[in-house]
């Protein structure tokens, strides 16, 4: 059986949902997780899993050293752009292993060798989750040179790794819709050469064989359950993982605190239950969650809307104007002020024309556009932070930060 061993940086402390990971780790026995943190963790830890002890200036000081040249990341999640190179800055860690790969801890694993099976790993040298774009939550390497160096091909990998900003190099540069649309990365126009441009070339040259297909569940489907490892959706499918990248970012998710995680567990949009819905107490935890409180989030929401649009709106003109990038992506939007100082928001998805940003009556940091509804009801929160940057919520309780590109205040 071929040796597979998934990597991961982090620093600070575990979030909620690092137990459950853990747990999954642990029902995965022939796989080794590699864990890099300046945290101890007081838990369970599996025998297959190995946290060592690592600062952000232990990486660094690593980089350097197996790079070649001087990394000073300050922001632990630059670590993202990094993870292509992993396989040669933790190097010495992975001598006998036949594969090393990334892989988040936002994610609950189901059964990997279902999956990654010996007739895989002997076919392909690169193997992702999804079958659009490479993923940064887990993909396989073959741990031979010329694929675990791979990253060097890239004509921008120093740009990226000497520099502050967020790439996201390990995918596709934030081309993440033109990528689901199905549109190939070399039609898009990118800042950096991402490791999507260098794998699909490699890979279209003969050089490595990648294999893709869709493997994971990564929005709010619901329908989950985790069953003593096995991970199925709707009691049809098995999956390889679920990443909880929308769930744990959702304002109506419940997070869970739970001292020992079972071997039985439903996973629904917005919460995670021990009980089957065929019990009262699962019944009452799955209706509450799921559809009480988002009827009481959304009514609250549209009130909050309709009182503040068309009950004397008050116009803001204290937000910092200019051009605001995803952090997660690459759309822009544009706040700017009209002849009376008044701050407008223009070019926001379908809106082609100046739309005020109108503060809500009852809670000064909220905002809104007339205009918008259903799904793309938004209210803008303006965060106490060093950083200057607009969180958009909807009213299906997602996110998205948006950070200021540049101000024109001045």
């Amino acid at each position: 059986m071929k040796k597979i061993a998934l990597i991961n940086c982090y620093f600070g402390n575990f979030p909620w949902y690092f137990n459950f990971f853990l747990k999954s780790c642990e029902t995965n026995p022939t796989i080794e997780f590699l864990i890099f943190s300046d945290t101890k963790y007081k838990g369970f830890i599996p025998n297959n899993v190995k946290i060592y002890k690592f600062a952000l200036t232990d990486f660094n000081l690593l980089s350097n050293k197996k790079l070649g040249f001087e990394i000073k990341i300050t922001n632990p999640y630059k670590l993202c752009d990094f993870k292509p190179a992993y396989g040669l800055i933790f190097s010495d860690y992975l001598p006998g292993y036949d594969f090393w790969g990334i892989c988040d801890i936002d994610i609950i694993l189901g059964r990997i060798r279902e999956f990654m099976t010996e007739e895989l790993l002997d076919k392909y040298d690169i193997i992702n989750t999804r079958h659009d774009y490479l993923t940064g939550s887990f993909l396989l390497f073959r741990n031979i040179p010329n694929i675990t160096n791979l990253f060097i091909k890239s004509k921008d990998y120093k740009k990226v790794f000497t520099s502050d900003k967020h790439y996201c190099f390990d995918e596709c540069n934030f081309k993440h819709i033109e990528m689901e649309q199905g549109i190939n990365i070399f039609e898009v126009t990118c800042e950096i050469e991402s490791m999507e441009h260098i794998v699909r070339k490699e890979a279209e040259l003969g050089n490595c064989n990648v294999f893709f297909d869709f493997l994971v569940v990564d929005g709010l489907s619901g329908k989950l359950k985790w069953d003593n490892g096995l991970l199925s959706y709707n009691n049809k499918f098995e999956i390889l993982l679920f990443h909880l990248i929308q769930y744990k970012s959702n304002v109506l998710s419940k997070r869970h605190y739970w001292n020992n995680i079972p071997n039985f567990f439903y996973i629904d949009k917005y919460t995670l239950r021990k009980k089957s819905k065929k019990s009262s107490s699962g019944f009452l935890d799955f209706f509450y969650h799921n559809i009480l409180n988002i009827f009481k989030f959304k009514i609250k929401y549209l009130i909050d809307y309709l009182v503040s649009i068309y009950f004397f709106p008050n116009l803001i003109s204290d937000i910092e104007i200019g051009s605001y990038k995803n952090r997660l992506g690459s759309s822009i939007i544009n706040i700017q002020k009209d002849k009376k100082g008044n701050n407008t928001i223009i070019n926001y998805f379908s809106l082609q024309s100046e739309n005020y940003l109108i503060q809500s009556k009852f809670n000064k940091n909220v905002l809104f556009i007339k205009g918008i509804s259903n799904e793309k009801f938004i209210k803008l929160n303006i965060e106490n932070t060093k950083e200057v940057y607009i969180q958009i919520n909807y009213i299906n309780g997602n996110t998205s930060n948006y950070e200021l590109m540049s101000s024109l205040n001045n």
